[in-house]
């Protein structure tokens, strides 16, 4: 980009790190945008140009495809002889792969046209033509020639000599149609449909922009735009994902081994992989048997070398446990298939079903106790056979490919009385708690990066979700993506390339995209390469589409006649083509589209569920409701505009007619004002919106929100959830008033942010199985620093929302208490299949004060909670008048109270699982006329912010072997402890990067915005579980005065930072483990000290 923009002349925008920074608004103005233009779109038209250098020897060359050892003798076919390979009779031949590539790569090698070849047996398309080449989730292959040791006729594909090397150029073409990031002005009243940019005044939203992108089929629509991101400037044309090069010996290349479970055996009891069976046993100890049906494709490159056509040989395999040391597991499973015989250029082989003994099964995570979920390693290599005749024309062809998987069961089901889809893992129900995933980076810049996938995907772990959709205006993940969600537990749902919005639904075109062909290639090759991953649960066909119902839907009104004019998605061909490669390649769950309609005209076969939404700031009660911000029954559009009653539905229960499956539900995102600073100006930081400002376009909001799809805080009423903390208090008619400081602003956005979420996952929590069978929140993931949609922000700082949704998810844990914000009443969520123990669920009232108000208890009937169950116990918690507070008497403010929850239980089968939990509520008087939809509802909030003193914590951290233990203690007799915050952060004393972020992101506490009485001690443990397996690093060490410090400044201290709503910001030194503090704790130094202890990667 060009640094003479004078308009742009802060160091902030002109030495951004474009590996480490998000590019602010200002810099983003400067490129231009692929759809403006020839011009433009010749400007992101890319041509990359690099050096291969040849392998140098048979011995340096062998590393490349990682053989244990070179062996240059063929044994004959009776097994009882080895004949040696003539030195002429020994080459290699290269192999490039294009993982990922948006959207057409065109491949020359020495200034060779290269088309790529087939990797598909019978395949009849020709994808080396450039209208069929296109698709961003195709992978392209491509044969680079022979390196011939022993000389020879040279041709374009004979490289001799040991210091050769090649040239390898690609250019990389933009999809057809790119689509602009434009929108018709609707209210224009010119006869021609006048058009404005999406993020200018008088629009908000842009999904997929102007909508044509779809015509290019298998890419990613989000690029041109949404109402939760900025369009990408480029469409994220070029090459995204891996580029491989792989020497293998000979003409036979091994590739997408499938590893598929078919049976598992407890006892004498055999389990059908993808069939509704009995439960297995739960436990982290138990072990099965398993049988692993193997298959492989051989793809054979005949040259003039050859000698041998066809060539003969043996398939060995090998399984062995997946482990990231670098020691190799005893090998539990191996075998040979004789007599194998490669002729044809591409072929499918079937390697037989193998018994694994032994073995462990994977679960999610929130079903087990480890940290990781066992994963087994299948290893195939393909060695020639000598026929017995002709020894002269003997030559050597060896290759091998390797994959992983896990021992486990999946298969989805309607639940009964939720009426909608669930999946059964190991035989067991799991009530999916997720979110939605874009991708990891807007302009994919870590799409390679294993260390980035896993810090998230733990984020989301620790959270509390067990699962993951991957949306389908996104992208078909990658290796490292399902790599993370393998180990840590994840299950996923991962959506293809199409959206109601532009797909026909609600814009574009029901007959996008054009190439069908193509699209279907780019969906065969993505499910060979994700299906070996346990934690892939089901696919999808897109996002809000409007499928064919099915012929048992007689209310659709569409006969087989008019199936194929109708407007339908996906089209007819493609749904078909979905099916058929899916059964024929892998076998899991299919379900066509997210949501379809309203009505009898819903068919739960074909959709998750008849809606989504909503999206907006809602009152905490309304997600206890059923259909929280809808009627209960649904009302379909039209039902809507004909003002009909919910009463007047008929059958009120029917699928269609609630949400039993939420595939999306959102509110308010606000990242945290130190995150703020790095993507806004100060100008934007001191324009924050005003109280009850609903408008983000032709309102007070500064163009810089707007442009990072500023969300609005208030409610339709007027009601704004950020100014219900401001003191004085706001009069409920006033709506240009603000907060008294963009601090003040930015926490009471985080403290809405908490009740928020936290209210939304326990509203859909405590009724599991009875309404729902799933949730997802819209969004989780934040591609691009945003106001919609997020539980943490682009650099992986997380929010309010993101510590309120885990306490009310209990961290993933398998006991979780609710109280029901409508009606008081509380309840008891067991997600795990084993029941437990407990007489009552003991309840506590304090003032702000922290006084105990009053307390009870509430017992459980039969004092046992079945297992994957909930039980909802009887009466509602009083609301305790507060007559000895200082502050609703002070002031003349609502009372505002403390609320606690806390179950001791007693599982019936030990998990090794806490045996207690808590759970918080700040509370107003429900009698009220107005209860929480009055301005002041937490003004005494904000009296306890501005007008007492701050509360000083006692805090104490140190080191040890799992990781960071910190105790806070709240010393002060007449102050809870509000929304006490932890920070791990980079302390340097002489101010050194001042302008750099000194947090260090992620970090993984086991609590946050924590709420401490007067007295009261906590204790926070920080693990560091997102280093462990990635990218070890040595950078942290302990120094002589037994303070953890960093090995790039003496002066630099690691240390927790401590902020909060009334807390007194400070910052404690991480102190060293006690028995070791002059030695260092690095991995490199110190025996003792484990791997997770080097965080400075993060």
């Amino acid at each position: 980009y060009s640094s003479d923009d004078e308009s742009s002349s802060s160091s902030r925008n002109n030495n951004w790190d474009p590996w480490n920074d998000f590019p602010t608004w200002e810099i983003m103005r400067r490129y231009p945008d692929i759809g403006e233009g020839e011009e433009a779109r010749d400007y992101y038209t890319l041509w990359y140009t690099t050096v291969v250098d040849m392998p140098e020897s048979l011995a340096a060359a062998d590393h490349i495809n990682n053989l244990e050892e070179f062996d240059d003798t063929v044994t004959n076919d009776d097994g009882d002889g080895d004949i040696s390979v003539k030195t002429d009779k020994r080459w290699r031949r290269g192999h490039l792969t294009l993982h990922g590539v948006n959207y057409q790569p065109i491949v020359y090698f020495d200034g060779k046209l290269l088309q790529p070849y087939s990797t598909t047996p019978n395949d009849n398309d020709d994808m080396s033509t450039p209208e069929n080449a296109g698709g961003m989730f195709l992978r392209r292959h491509y044969d680079l020639g022979v390196w011939d040791y022993a000389g020879g006729k040279e041709s374009d594909h004979h490289h001799h000599g040991p210091s050769s090397s090649s040239s390898l150029e690609i250019l990389v073409l933009p999809p057809p149609v790119v689509g602009k990031a434009i929108l018709p002005n609707s209210s224009s009243s010119s006869s021609t449909a006048d058009y404005v940019v999406n993020n200018s005044y008088g629009l908000e939203h842009g999904q997929g922009g102007d909508h044509t992108l779809a015509q290019s089929g298998a890419v990613m629509q989000s690029t041109a735009g949404w109402d939760w991101i900025q369009s990408t400037p480029d469409r994220n044309v070029g090459i995204w994902d891996r580029v491989d090069i792989e020497w293998i010996w000979g003409d036979v290349r091994l590739h997408d081994l499938h590893a598929k479970v078919v049976n598992i055996s407890v006892g004498e009891k055999t389990h059908h992989a993808d069939i509704e069976e009995s439960p297995l046993p739960l436990g982290d100890d138990v072990t099965v048997s398993a049988w692993i049906d193997l298959s492989i494709t051989v793809t054979y490159h005949q040259s003039e070398h050859g000698g041998q056509n066809p060539i003969k040989g043996k398939f060995e395999y090998s399984i062995a446990q997946s482990t990231s040391k670098s020691t190799p597991s005893a090998i539990l499973a191996r075998g040979t298939i004789h007599n194998i015989t490669i002729q044809e250029s591409v072929a499918d082989y079937h390697l037989g079903k193998v018994f694994l003994p032994n073995a462990k099964l994977w679960w999610p995570h929130t079903h087990s106790t480890r940290q990781r979920q066992p994963l087994y390693s299948v290893r195939v290599i393909f060695h020639p056979y000598y026929d017995g005749s002709h020894e002269e024309n003997i030559s050597f062809h060896e290759s091998q490919a390797q994959t992983t998987f896990g021992i486990r069961t999946i298969s989805s089901f309607i639940h009964p009385q939720a009426k909608s889809f669930a999946l059964s893992v190991n035989g067991h129900p799991v009530f999916l708690t997720g979110g939605n995933w874009i991708t990891t980076d807007q302009f994919l810049r870590y799409s390679n990066s294993p260390k980035r996938y896993f810090q998230e995907l733990t984020m989301l772990k620790h959270l509390g979700m067990n699962s993951i959709r991957v949306w389908g205006g996104g992208i078909a993940e990658t290796q490292h993506f399902y790599d993370a969600a393998d180990a840590l537990g994840l299950l996923i749902y991962q959506e293809f390339w199409m959206t109601g919005d532009n797909n026909g639904r609600w814009g574009g075109s029901y007959d996008w995209p054009i190439n069908h062909d193509a699209y279907l290639a780019n969906v065969r090759d993505t499910i060979k390469r994700l299906r070996n991953h346990p934690s892939l649960c089901w696919y999808g066909g897109g996002n809000e589409l409007f499928p064919i119902p099915s012929s048992s839907t007689s209310s659709s009104g569409l006969d087989d006649a008019s199936e194929e004019s109708a407007g339908v998605s996906p089209p007819k061909d493609i749904e078909e083509g979905l099916k058929k490669i899916i059964a024929e390649l892998d076998g899991r769950p299919y379900i066509t589209s997210s949501v379809t309609d309203v009505g009898s005209g819903f068919d739960n076969a074909k959709a998750l569920a008849p809606k989504d939404g909503p999206y907006g700031i809602q009152s905490e009660e309304v997600y206890f409701d059923r259909n929280p911000g809808f009627t209960s029954p649904l009302l379909s559009e039209d039902e809507v505009k004909r003002n009909m009653s919910p009463s007047d539905v008929q059958n009120k229960e029917s699928p269609g007619r609630n949400i039993g499956f939420q595939t999306e539900v959102g509110s308010v995102s606000h990242p945290e004002l130190e995150s703020l600073k790095r993507f806004l100006s100060q100008e934007a930081l001191d324009a924050y919106p005003d109280c009850g400002e609903k408008l983000a376009n032709g309102g007070s909001i500064h163009e810089e929100w707007v442009y990072f799809k500023y969300l609005s805080f208030a409610e339709s009423s007027g009601l704004d959830h950020i100014c219900q903390f401001k003191f004085p208090p706001l009069e409920n008619d006033s709506s240009q008033h603000r907060m008294d400081s963009i601090e003040d602003y930015s926490w009471a956005a985080q403290f809405a942010q908490y009740l928020q979420y936290k209210s939304l996952v326990e509203g859909y929590t405590y009724r599991m199985w009875e309404w729902y069978s799933a949730v997802f929140l819209w969004k989780t993931s934040s591609p691009a620093p945003t106001f919609r949609g997020a539980l943490y922000d682009w650099y992986l700082a997380t929010n309010g929302g993101y510590w309120g949704a885990r306490a009310g998810l209990a961290g993933g844990g398998p006991v979780r208490l609710v109280l029901n914000l409508r009606d008081w009443t509380a309840h008891v969520i067991n997600v795990v299949p084993v029941a437990l123990s407990a007489t009552s669920v003991k309840w506590s009232a304090y003032s702000l004060e922290g006084v105990l108000l009053a307390d009870g208890k509430i017992p459980i009937p039969s004092e046992q909670i079945d297992g994957n169950s909930v039980v909802h116990l009887e009466g509602s918690l009083p609301w305790v008048d507060e007559s000895i507070s200082f502050t609703a008497n002070s002031y003349g403010l609502q009372d505002v109270i403390l609320y606690r929850l806390d179950l001791s239980y007693v599982q019936h089968d030990d998990l090794g699982i806490t045996s207690s939990v808590k759970n918080s509520y700040y509370l107003t008087d429900p009698s009220t006329s107005d209860g929480s939809h009055t301005q002041s509802r937490f003004s005494l909030l904000g009296a306890m912010r501005k007008e007492t003193p701050r509360v000083n914590l006692d805090v104490l951290c140190q080191m040890s072997t799992s990781g960071i233990g910190c105790t806070l203690q709240n010393a002060q007799d007449n102050s809870v402890a509000v929304m006490v915050k932890l920070t791990l952060v980079k302390n340097s004393p002489d101010n050194i990067g001042e302008q750099r972020d000194p947090r260090i992101m992620p970090t993984f506490f086991s609590d946050n915005y924590l709420t401490i009485l007067p007295g009261e001690t906590s204790h926070v443990q920080i693990s560091m579980e997102s280093i462990e397996l990635l990218e070890q690093s040595t950078s942290w060490k302990c120094s002589t005065d037994g303070i953890m410090k960093f090995l790039g400044r003496a002066d630099t201290d690691l240390m927790l930072s401590i902020d909060g709503w009334n807390i007194q910001e400070s910052k404690v030194p991480i102190f060293c483990v006690a028995s070791s503090s002059d030695a260092s704790l690095t991995k490199s130094t110190s025996k003792d000290a484990p791997s997770e202890l080097a965080i400075a990667s993060s």
